[in-house]
């Protein structure tokens, strides 16, 4: 260009097509041209005419601030802004130059940078002063007070916009005015001052519409909200956001609409209405998107992702949060991103994810603190502090709440000063400072009270009964916890209202009152279900589980903890699910599922472990610790309990440790150590005292009693267990009351103090139906009735008193429905009033009823599990008119005779059962009681069998034998050598013989025994007893005359032989032979399991016997056999195998390492899972007719394979010789095979066994056939048998 005036209209084309590029909307092209401008401007060219080009220069930075702030590239934009005003300021312009700062002031402010922004404001106000521009300096003024507000200098904030609010006065400048007392009320809104934030507010309304002002209007409609939100008063904060709303959009305020919309989404998520909230807040997101609003598009992202959080949406609440931040960064909102940090936060803290959770909000405080936000700074401290308490690291989260308590004291906020105060009363309330979290609490509800905060006070309210829950002052925290519930229905908080329920039907099931904390629970768990409050859905199932455990209703128990355990899996609750978990671990206790309790707690214990929770960790051992003592692990159980007392004395959680040093002196108690454990019980009663802990100090009371008691201090143990009661009494604790008079009335009867001991069981009585606890009815019940037995009283309230307590015991019996474990281990410790009543009805002369009872209390859980699977009815139930028609199930046993056996103390009783409804009753006396003749009988010595004699088939003999819940019957049979004749030392000692044992089992009805075969259905005592071979007075064993057959129970031989006639395969047969499986892990030890050759050859004789190619060696894996287990009509086991804990050993699936148990034992567990249709199951395994003697009868691997059901099972009661195994399964086989019965086939094989090499009675003795007796006629291909598989000589096997 050759001269200026070129230049010049070169500049002024570019502006004038920048400037309708700007005007149309097109920025970036317009900012480019503007720039190109500059360029120009600026060049050597246009020095000589700067005092024309000056206009010119300033129009064009003005356009570029205006281009780079719609283009949020604030660097620039700054940059500009100060061009532009030292432009104006040597133009002497020097007020348009201040105008210009309010720009840049407001950009910086965006950024959150707010010293800055101070600065800025400051040197606007001083050009406003001197320039004499009261309106700007009410601007400024104004807009200082908004960043003070923003650095939570509230105090400063109010007195510049007083200032700001006296100038527009004086100006008449109305508008500001109404800007001045809305702002004035946001700064009292949060400081938590509502009173005076509300008449601020209104002021602002009244002057907006005065003026006509309608952006203003509906800007004081939409804080009023916000103020009303504030104290729970939801409808009328909806009511006020909705006219906002309403003129909003009559105005066209597509920005003002937005935030109303986002305003209403977050009052309705207060309200636990998420779907409604969404939709508010997703409409608020369109718009600001439409808008271009990047900053409330990030508010809307954040709102959304604490929706979904509330939820229990954590994937999709990270996702909207993530997006906030990304938009933060973009935008340079430091504020915000520090904001989206701590929700962030918030939300690892709900799924328990709390390193995560720290690392987040530690990000938000150092933002918090580099932009001088002080209340956020508070806020951080508060949320680090809640973060270290749900970890167990209470001195810490104390420490970060003492801090953020400074913060909002020096800043003024009085909402958030109550928040800590709260917070730091759940602190002292974890550590047991019961006395200290009261004082905390009561400091938060005050100042709630006093701002008006109803939702806070809501809070406190049920904290503090909390605080009253745990020290057992019960009245006190219903009735704190009913205060929060009806401040929560009055302000529409739906979720919190759910939570009261919750909390009241945890305070009515600590008092007993089990109906009622149902129903508070149930409503708890509709409103969680009605506003999709998973997390809150979870919390109710799981408390429910606790309730149904509470009054024995173990199977709902534990679905109702599944159904939480469900819950919090899905939303990724990683604290909830480890509180279920250990939940869980607690029923599985409760019902003596030891090994599963132990499972659950230690899936707690990793998860635990994993989220950092130290608090949570300690409950765990704690747990654990209480598992092994219910074992007898006394050593584990005071290792773990260890553990968890020195993680609550690190944490500083008083009661805990106290709780601690309570199971520690029962271990002692348990093993004797009396001194070492009152010292610990005094120890747990000095902390529960300290603490102020009342049912903690009753509980410790009532165990220091127990000690008493047992070391034989009963007036000791008198006066502890009423200091006891006295404080169950006093605070209200119905079911400690109650089980307190029933430990009363059993120690008075021991003090042959009967009337005092009944006087106590019948309050017991009153109780337990009052609050319905049924196993507290059950004890009462049989407490009475032991106190008219013991003396005399009327023998008709003590048939009564046992028919209740049994029909109590078939009612807690059915909550348990399909949980076979769980039934066993229930009857363990509730069989006595089954044998006591059959007892007495035999005394009163009743003796069918007598049978129907003790029928009653035999094989429960394994005739339940039958019923289910044959889908035949049981038939017998505790109604007496049910009782007949029993002696028919013989009517299909033609050849049989039934010998019925119980024991009880030193009585035995016999009933002979015949076909044709002949039915006989005999009774003895033994010289002491069955416990002492019977239990742990060797029958005489031990029997040494070598090695070369005698492969050994047995697990338990690789590893020491892990401890049982149940001492075993028949241990001594591990090496047994039967006494056939009474020697002379045998004479003398308390060993039985084979003699003995026919004289007291069989003689007294050996007249009626006619029959060719003789069904035993034995008292749990009696099944290590070798009944074949029993000797007379003439030396005739038994089995010489009879075939003979075990049965669990009547019942069970009655659904046997019900089932459908397709059940059971006709057909095919699985022999299964030395699996090969060497080198594996067992209960956590290496273990080389040793070859079995003659089991291989007892499997390939069968084989070829049958006509079958056996699985052997590594053929026989645990894999192949559950795949053709569960089709064919016999099945047989010549394998290592663990009789008690019903344990096969089969070939593992090759796989890399040392394989463990789930690789190739084959379970009980597994088994049950299993639809066997086998007719036979053959155990040729070291004692495989072994198992824990229980309540429910003998339970081993033999009855597994019955309840998965096998019509019949043969097994061994002892190891035998290689040889003489061989010769009995020959034989067997070969006679089974010809289409004879199970019972005959046993029966000939044994004769062929005595007649031949094998005589000795611990040769051909231990087999015997439990179940039915079965044949198989046509299964099996008879042209199979090769010349001399029958022959009788050993060298030809």
């Amino acid at each position: 260009m050759d001269n200026i005036s070129e230049f010049l209209q070169t500049i002024r084309i570019g502006a004038v097509v920048a400037t309708f590029l700007f005007n149309t909307g097109r920025i970036i092209k317009a900012v480019d041209i503007f720039n190109e401008c500059l360029v120009l401007l600026n060049g050597k060219a246009l020095e000589t005419i700067k005092e024309l080009t000056t206009p010119v220069v300033i129009y064009v930075y003005d356009k570029l601030l205006d281009g780079y702030t719609l283009m949020h590239d604030h660097t620039r934009a700054i940059e500009c802004g100060k061009k532009l005003h030292v432009t104006l300021h040597n133009s002497g312009r020097k007020e348009e130059g201040g105008i210009i700062l309010l720009k840049l002031a407001k950009i910086c402010y965006k950024r959150s940078k707010y010293e800055e922004t101070k600065q800025v404001y400051e040197k606007a106000l001083s050009i406003m002063i001197e320039t004499g521009n009261n309106r700007g300096i009410g601007i400024c003024y104004g807009n200082l007070g908004a960043v003070f507000k923003s650095v939570s200098q509230y105090t400063k904030a109010e007195e510049y916009l007083q200032k700001a609010l006296v100038i527009r006065k004086q100006i008449g400048h109305k508008k500001g005015g109404a800007e001045d007392y809305g702002n004035l009320g946001t700064v009292f809104l949060s400081v938590g001052q509502y009173t005076k934030a509300e008449e601020y507010l209104q002021k602002a309304l009244v002057i907006s519409k005065e003026n006509g002002d309608k952006k203003g209007e509906a800007s004081a409609y939409g804080n009023l909200g916000a103020v009303f939100q504030s104290i729970g008063q939801y409808t009328k904060a909806k009511e006020y956001l909705q006219k906002a709303l309403v003129i909003r959009k009559e105005n066209g305020d597509k920005k003002g609409e937005a935030t109303t919309y986002g305003n209403l989404g977050t009052v309705y998520q207060s309200v636990c209405q998420y779907t409604k909230a969404e939709e508010y807040l997703q409409k608020a997101l369109v718009i600001r998107k439409q808008i271009g609003d990047k900053k409330g598009e990030a508010t809307d992202y954040v709102n959304l992702g604490t929706v979904f959080l509330s939820v229990g949406q954590y994937t999709k609440a990270e996702e909207y949060l993530q997006k906030a931040l990304v938009i933060t960064k973009v935008i340079g909102d430091k504020n915000g991103e520090a904001a989206v940090y701590g929700n962030l936060g918030a939300m690892f803290k709900s799924v328990g994810q709390y390193t995560k959770a720290e690392e987040y909000i530690q990000k938000a405080l150092l933002i918090r603190k580099q932009v001088g936000n002080k209340k956020g700074e508070a806020e951080d401290y508060g949320n680090l502090g809640n973060v270290f308490l749900s970890v167990g690291q209470y001195t810490k989260a104390e420490e970060y709440l003492q801090k953020a308590l400074v913060i909002r004291k020096e800043i003024g906020d009085k909402r958030g000063e109550a928040t800590d105060y709260g917070n730091l009363g759940t602190v002292f309330l974890s550590v047991g400072q019961y006395t200290k979290a009261e004082e905390y609490l009561q400091k938060a509800l005050v100042i709630r009270k006093e701002i008006g905060d109803k939702r806070g006070e809501a809070t406190d309210y049920g904290n503090l009964g909390t605080v009253f829950l745990s020290v057992g002052q019960y009245t006190k925290a219903e009735e704190y916890v009913q205060n929060a519930l009806v401040i929560r229905k009055q302000i529409g908080d739906k979720e919190g209202e759910g939570s009261a329920y919750g909390n009241l039907g945890t305070v009515m099931q600590s008092v007993g009152q089990y109906t009622k904390a149902q129903e508070y629970l149930q409503k708890a768990l509709v409103i969680s279900k009605e506003i999709g409050n998973k997390e809150g859905e979870a919390s109710a199932y799981g408390n429910l589980g606790t309730v149904f455990q509470s009054v024995g209703q173990y199977t709902k128990a534990e679905e109702y903890l599944q159904k939480a355990l469900v819950i919090t899996k899905v939303i990724g609750d990683k604290n909830g699910e480890a509180t279920v978990y250990g939940n869980l671990g607690a029923v599985f206790k409760y019902v003596g599922q030891y090994t599963k309790a132990e499972e659950y707690l230690q899936e707690a214990l990793v998860i635990r472990k994993e989220i950092g929770d130290k608090a949570g960790e300690a409950t765990d051992y704690g747990n654990l610790g209480a598992v092994f003592l219910s074992v007898g692990q006394y050593t584990k159980a005071e290792e773990y309990l260890k553990k968890a007392r020195v993680i609550r004395k690190r944490i500083g959680d008083k009661a805990g440790e106290a709780t601690d040093y309570g199971n520690l002196g029962t271990v002692f108690l348990s093993v004797g150590q009396y001194t070492k454990a009152e010292e610990y019980l005094q120890k747990a009663l000095v902390i529960k005292k300290e603490i102020g802990d009342k049912k903690g100090e009753g509980s410790a009371y009532g165990n220091l009693g127990t000690l008493f008691k047992s070391v034989g201090q009963y007036t000791k143990a008198q006066e502890y267990l009423q200091k006891a009661l006295a404080i169950e009494e006093e605070t209200g604790d119905k079911r400690g009351v109650g089980a307190l008079y029933l430990h009363l009335g059993k120690l008075c009867r021991e003090f042959q103090l009967n009337a005092k001991s009944q006087e106590f069981a019948n309050k017991a009585l009153e109780i337990s139906y009052e609050i319905g606890d049924i196993e507290m009815q059950f004890n009462s019940h049989l407490t009475i009735a032991w106190n008219a037995l013991v003396t005399g009283g009327n023998i008709t309230e003590l048939l009564r008193n046992l028919y209740e307590s049994i029909q109590k015991c078939e009612e807690m019996h059915d909550f348990f429905r399909v949980k076979d474990q769980s039934k066993i281990s229930f009857f363990d410790e509730h069989v006595s009033p089954y044998l006591l009543l059959s007892s007495l009805l035999i005394a009163t002369g009743s003796f069918y009823e007598a049978l129907y009872v003790a029928e009653l209390g035999r094989s429960k859980a394994l005739t339940d599990v039958l019923s289910d699977k044959y889908s035949v009815d049981k038939g017998v139930s505790v109604n007496p008119q049910s009782w007949i028609g029993i002696e028919n199930i013989m009517n299909k046993n033609t050849l049989s005779s039934c010998l019925y056996v119980s024991c009880f103390g030193d009585d035995m009783y016999f009933w002979i059962l015949k076909p044709n409804k002949m039915f006989f009753f005999r009774q003895t006396r033994l010289k002491e009681s069955a416990d002492k003749v019977f239990g742990n009988q060797t029958f005489g010595g031990s029997l040494d069998l070598r090695q070369d004699q005698c492969e050994d088939r047995s697990l338990f003999s690789c590893v020491n034998s892990p401890p049982s819940c149940k001492p075993s019957q028949g241990d001594s049979f591990e090496s047994l050598r039967l006494i056939e004749e009474e020697e002379d030392e045998i004479r003398d000692s308390k060993l039985l013989t084979l003699t003995d044992g026919y004289n007291m089992i069989v003689a007294p009805v050996a007249d009626l025994l006619q029959e060719s075969e003789i069904i035993i259905i034995p008292h749990n005592l009696l099944y290590p007893i070798p009944f074949a071979a029993l000797i007379d007075d003439n030396g005739k064993y038994l089995s010489n005359t009879f075939r003979i057959r075990i049965v669990p129970s009547l019942t069970t031989l009655k659904l046997i032989q019900l089932s459908p006639a397709d059940y059971h395969s006709k057909t095919g047969a699985l022999i299964v032979g030395e699996p090969d499986v060497s080198d594996v892990y067992y209960q956590g030890k290496l273990l080389q399991l040793k070859s079995l050759p003659w089991a291989r050859k007892e499997a390939e004789m069968i084989g070829r016997l049958l006509g079958i190619q056996p699985l052997l060696g590594r053929n026989a894996t645990k894999q192949a056999v559950l795949e053709s287990m569960h089709s064919v009509s016999l099945v047989h086991f010549a394998a290592h195998g663990y009789a008690e804990r019903g344990e096969i050993a089969l070939s593992p699936v090759s796989s890399c390492g040392t394989p463990h148990e789930e690789d190739y034992l084959l379970t009980m567990a597994e088994i049950s899972q299993v639809r066997l249709t086998a007719k036979l199951v053959v155990l040729s395994c070291c004692h495989s007719a072994r198992g824990q003697a229980r309540g429910e009868g003998i339970v081993g691997i033999a009855r597994a394979f019955l309840a998965s059901g096998a019509r019949a099972v043969l097994a061994a009661l002892w190891a035998v010789e290689d040889e003489a195994t061989m010769w009995f399964m020959n034989r067997f086989y070969q006679h089974l095979v010809h289409g004879e019965s199970a019972s005959e086939s046993l029966y000939q094989a044994m004769k062929s066994m005595r007649e031949n090499r094998f005589s000795d009675v611990e040769q051909w003795a231990p087999f015997m056939l439990i179940g039915d007796d079965v044949t198989f006629k046509g299964a099996f291909d008879k042209s199979s048998l090769k010349d001399g598989e029958g022959a009788t000589e050993t060298k030809n096997l």
